[in-house]
Order: structure tokens, then C-alpha cells, then sequence
């Protein structure tokens, strides 16, 4: 699948420099891999919530080729061993969408996986409002993206694995809705309105070099 050039993550990827309305955050890439790089995230509900995203632009982890699973499985597991070190055990998630349209609660359709140190479970909300299945491997999440399914994926901090059915319309950023709510800070789901610029550099500062 080709880039999109009117994509916010695809710009940064390639050109390195970042901004937020307006305003020079510098190149937030912590490392990179051969597909994929690791990033802050803007709207750091707890300091140090990364993303892991593909260089080139899907649109959701179930979208990218299964030649690449392993790499990112990899991966996960050296952003996890970071987190762990300088912050928290994390927990992992992605609003999955499948497409411009089915978009499953995700407002950013690049896909990239949400890793934010905190130890919470989040599952059982979750269990109230939609359908789970206990998957072993992210490349399982390809299922969905072939039934043209709109999915929740959650590694719990204990690294269980879930996939949750949805509509192809949710609210949007619903598992940070549910992350804000549970620190106490429900007004911070969203990104756009509460980017926490300074736990962001802070996050970059802390992190900057803890990648090998």
C-alpha cells in the first residue's frame, strides 16, 4: 500500500522534524527498525506512552504484510523491556480500523500500536460492551482486517493478548477515554485538546538513548 501524502505520520517518518499546530517538537523518533519506528506520543496521559508504527502507511496493524510480524513482535518486546526499566510494565493497544470508513473508534488511520506504561486492566470494561477473543500473536489480527472487521487489540500488562469485535463506527480514542478515567484525568482522552507537551519532552529526554 502506498504512503499517503496528507498523512501526519508519514510526513514525520520521512521528513524526521515534527510539529503540533504550529509548533517545532523536533524529531521525536526514539528508534527504528527496518519497517517501523517508536515514537512519543502527543496526548502522554501517563509520561512516557510510546507508539510503534509502521514506516510505510496502513491502516491498522492488521493491515501490514505478514512478512513483517515478526519484526514488530520483536520489537514489542524491546519497547516493553524500555518501558519496564525506566517507567512502568505497559500495557499495549490499538484502535484497529480497516478501513477510510470502518474506522473502529481510530482517529489517526496510520496504523501504530499504543504502548503506555501503566499497570491496569483495562479487559474487563471492555468485556462489558464488546466481544473478546484471546489471540497469541499479532498477526492473528489479520482475520479482521480479511472480514473487513473494525477490532480493539489489548496485550494486558501480564502480555494476554485480546481482540475485541466493533462497530464500525465508535467513540473515538475509546480505550484512551477509558485510561484517562481510570488515572483520574478524564479530560485527557483527548490529544488534540490535551497534548501535554511537557510530559512529552520529558518522555523524549528520559528515553532519548535507552534503545540498543
Amino acid at each position: 500500500m502506498a504512503e499517503k501524502t496528507d498523512c501526519a505520520y508519514c510526513a514525520f517518518v520521512e521528513g524526521g522534524a515534527d510539529n503540533f499546530k504550529g509548533r517545532n517538537i523536533g524529531n521525536r523518533i526514539l528508534f527504528e527498525s527496518k519497517n517501523f519506528v517508536v515514537f512519543p506520543t502527543i496526548g502522554q496521559i501517563v509520561e512516557g506512552y510510546l507508539l510503534i508504527a509502521p514506516k510505510k502507511h496502513f491502516i491498522s496493524i492488521a493491515a501490514i504484510p505478514k512478512s513483517m510480524f515478526s519484526e514488530l513482535e520483536k520489537l514489542q518486546k524491546k519497547v516493553r523491556a524500555v518501558l519496564e526499566e525506566n517507567y512502568s510494565t505497559p500495557l499495549f493497544f490499538e484502535h484497529g480500523p480497516v478501513s477510510e470508513t470502518k474506522k473502529g473508534s481510530c482517529c489517526i488511520t496510520h496504523a501504530h500500536l499504543h504502548a503506555v506504561p501503566i499497570e491496569l486492566d483495562i479487559v474487563r470494561e471492555l468485556e462489558k460492551k464488546f466481544k473478546p477473543k484471546k489471540i497469541l500473536s499479532l498477526a492473528e489480527l489479520k482475520k479482521n482486517f480479511w472480514k473487513k472487521k473494525p477490532y480493539f487489540f489489548v496485550e494486558t500488562n501480564s502480555k494476554e493478548r485480546f481482540a475485541f469485535s466493533v462497530p464500525e463506527i465508535a467513540p473515538s480514542q475509546y480505550i484512551r477515554r477509558i485510561i484517562a478515567i481510570r488515572t483520574g484525568n478524564p479530560e485527557k482522552w483527548d490529544w488534540h485538546t490535551a497534548p501535554e507537551i511537557d510530559r512529552f519532552f520529558r518522555t523524549c529526554q528520559k528515553l532519548k538513548n535507552k534503545f540498543k
